[in-house]
């Protein structure tokens, strides 16, 4: 081979090679912003889920809490209810009382 035809096959050898190297370059640039994607991706995946695992937990606990208001609501109203009725039947009870006994000392009068 002469110097020419040498320098020829150098040159083809260094441009495939340069060739090679920037087809490489440009895979690993790809796979670099692939993989950032991603990652991004993945994260901006995992932040909406736990974001919405706190807003339903939140409102879990809110609800929890209306819950036990309106249940210490109903345990005051039952309350009431009953101590109305207490009284309602205390007071027919004694009226009942008072009847038996203004009959009694009526017919005690009669006698």
């Amino acid at each position: 081979m002469d110097d020419q035809q040498t320098k020829r096959v150098n040159e083809a050898a260094q441009k495939f090679a340069e060739a090679v190297r920037e087809s490489l370059e440009t895979v690993s640039n790809r796979s670099v912003e692939a993989q950032e994607r991603s990652r991004a991706l993945t994260q901006n995946f995992f932040e909406s889920v736990i974001s919405e695992l706190e807003a339903q937990a939140q409102s879990s606990q809110q609800m929890s809490e209306e819950l036990m208001e309106q249940s210490r609501r109903q345990q005051e109203a039952f309350q009431q209810l009953s101590e109305e009725s207490m009284n309602a039947y205390k007071e027919f009870l004694g009226s009942m009382s008072s009847y038996y006994q203004m009959n009694m000392e009526r017919a005690q009068r009669n006698r």
